[in-house]
Parts: C-alpha cells; structure tokens; sequence
C-alpha cells in the first residue's frame, strides 16, 4: 500500500517586538518559525526589532482557515489587537484551572497521541469477521474471534500471518500413519487437500515426544500470504466500522482534552485508508489534529519514528508528549521517542498484564484523566 502523506496542521501565533508591537502569523511549526525570525531568516517586518516574546500560539486546522484567521487578526488597531490577545490569554488559563483536576500525568503535556485499536475502540468483531472471510476464500477454516483477539496490534499483515499460521497448523496435527489432508481422527480436510499443492503451503514441524514443535519452518509460501492479506483488506473495507464500538469514558476524555486545547493525534498501525471510515463512523473526524496509519511513514509502532514525526510536525518537545495505548508495543515506542507513557488495562495486549511494560502511568477508563 502506498504511503499517505499526513495533512499538516495550521497554527496562528503573535509575537511581541522589543517596541511593543505585536506580529501576526502562521505556520506549521511555531518553533522552528521563531528560530527563524530570531534568526533573520522570518519576516522582514521583524528584522532589527530586537529580541522577539512569543505571546500567544494556537492551532487552527487547515491552511485556508489559517489564512482567514490570520486575515482578521491583521484587521485589528493596535489596541484592538492586544484586547484580542489578552481575552485569549484569559481562556487558556480558564482552561489551564479546569484541567487542575485531571489526572497527574498530564502536568506539563502539550500534546496526546493515542493508540486506536484497543485503546479507543474495540474493533476485533469486524476484524474477525473480514479474517474468517478472507480465509474462507482460500478454502482454509475461520480461526473466530476469540483468536483474532489474540493477534490484534501489530498491523494487518502480521495478523494475517498469524491467522494463515493457524488455519495450516491443523495439517501437523495429523499423526505419521493419517494421509495428508484427514486430522486426528482420519476425517476429510478437503481445505488442505485443495490449498497444499496449488499454493505452496508445506506441513508444519512434527511435534516431538514433549509435544513441542521443532524449529519452525515456513508452512506457507509468500504468495499465499499475499493472497490472504489482500483479501482481508478488501473485506474489511467494505464496513470497518459494522461491529466495532467506542470504550467506555472515551468520548468524555477526547472531548475534554480538547476543551483543554491540547493537540491530540491518533497513531495507529492500522492501514490508514480504514481511519477515516471509522472515525467517521463515531463523529470523531474532526477531533484529531494528526492521523497516522501504519502504512504513513516507512516504519510503525514499536519503532518510534511515528511519535517523533508527530511531535516535530506539531513543535512540540518529545518531553512534552503523553502516548496512550493499550499494549506493550505502544509503551516500547513512546518510551524510545521520550514520550510520557500511559496505558488502559483493557485492550489487546496479548494476553500480558500490560503494568509489565512499565508504563508511566495506567488507567482502568480514560475517563479517569478528566
């Protein structure tokens, strides 16, 4: 799948000159804008006005409301324009004291990505569902939902690899004196009859005395795997969102956070064509300033290049970032990017006490960091 560029956010800023006089502009990344400005490289209103103060940043979405907002400002007198400034100031400390009470962790955060899969959405009903189907058209058997529960939050490929390994497994569970395609008990296995010599699966290792494996070989072949992720893509996309439901205390949280003004991102390693849908789905559109899927960039969660691309695109020092996920690989990434860490004890952590991974902080709901 093709990389997705992500959209850039807008931000509105005033900076104050040694002479009192106050510059309005905007940009993508406030910091970098005033380095440049500090630097001479900014505006040439700027130049030679001596040390510049930031007063006020603020995001604002795309690059057409940007310049409206901007256009406005710009309209403003002097006096006019500092009246606007500080009511804006007044706001943000109204909210800086309503977040008085939100959860300890998010003391000096400027900006929360969250995971999606397992942290605000539980998704595995339509997952299992577009897995069953894609091996169903392979002639394999569904592995269900309560497996693919199991194997979510690595990305689709790696689920299909997981899916694709069961379905096949079954053939090693014949005995040496059983044909190829019967199991335990000699019945028909007419999927592996059909699937084995047209698409290159092999059987799996024996199982020893001990009933361990041998060491694992691959007992499907590249094209196969291909076939079946390609399917589940196509199932899959055709309702992402049929089954799939808002956690508890989710909405309140994001709503809040917002409230707040904080920049929230998702982060996701779920193929990025399916984010729109779903968040579209829940009314959840506009409330992300930043979507990354797992196909956005050249690597993906645990790898913390995602996280880092985030809080250099808003600006923000990694120090000052909170990633909130459900599993160890969204723990493994914000730690690695020097993000603030926080986890839900719900989700799909493989079956591990998701405390294990040494979060900086967990919550039983996200309605607890409001």
């Amino acid at each position: 799948m093709e990389e997705t560029p992500p959209t850039p956010l807008w931000h509105i800023y005033l900076v104050e000159t040694a002479g009192g006089a106050l510059y309005t502009g905007i940009t993508t990344n406030v910091t970098r804008r005033l380095a440049e400005h500090r630097t001479g490289r900014g505006a040439k209103a700027l130049r030679g006005r001596g040390p510049l103060i930031l007063r006020h940043h603020e995001s604002v979405g795309g690059h057409g409301e940007a310049l409206r907002r901007e256009a406005e400002i710009k309209r403003l007198s002097a006096a006019r324009k500092r009246a606007w400034l500080e009511d804006r100031q007044a706001e943000q400390d109204d909210q800086r004291r309503q977040g008085a009470s939100m959860h300890p962790i998010l003391d000096g955060i400027e900006l929360v990505a969250f995971d999606l899969d397992g942290t605000l959405i539980d998704s595995v009903p339509d997952l299992a569902l577009a897995v069953d189907a894609a091996l169903a058209d392979l002639g394999l058997p569904p592995p269900g939902e309560t497996k693919v529960r199991d194997w979510v939050g690595n990305g689709s490929l790696v689920l299909m690899e997981r899916a694709l390994r069961c379905a096949i497994q079954a053939y090693g569970e014949a005995s040496p004196d059983e044909a190829p395609g019967t199991d335990r008990r000699g019945d028909p296995m007419p999927w592996m009859a059909s699937v084995a010599p047209r698409e290159g699966v092999t059987a799996p290792p024996r199982r020893s005395v001990a009933g361990k494996a041998s060491p694992q070989t691959q007992i499907y072949d590249n094209a196969l795997l291909e076939r079946a992720h390609a399917a589940f893509l196509e199932h899959y996309g055709r309702d992402p969102g049929a089954h799939t439901r808002l956690y508890p205390g989710v909405r309140e949280a994001l709503d809040a956070l917002r409230d707040r003004g904080l920049p929230l991102a998702l982060v996701t390693n779920k193929p990025y064509a399916f984010i729109a849908p779903i968040l579209d789905g829940f009314g959840l559109s506009d409330t992300f300033a930043l979507c990354l899927g797992g196909d956005s960039l050249p690597e993906k969660k645990p790898d913390p290049a995602p996280l880092l691309h985030v809080a250099a695109h808003f600006g923000v020092s990694p120090s000052a970032c909170l990633m909130v996920g459900d599993s160890r690989h969204d723990i493994a990434a914000g730690r690695a990017a020097g993000f603030r860490t926080l986890s839900v004890t719900y989700g799909y952590n493989h079956g591990e006490p998701v405390r294990d991974s040494g979060p900086d902080g967990v919550v039983e709901s996200l309605s607890e960091l409001v």
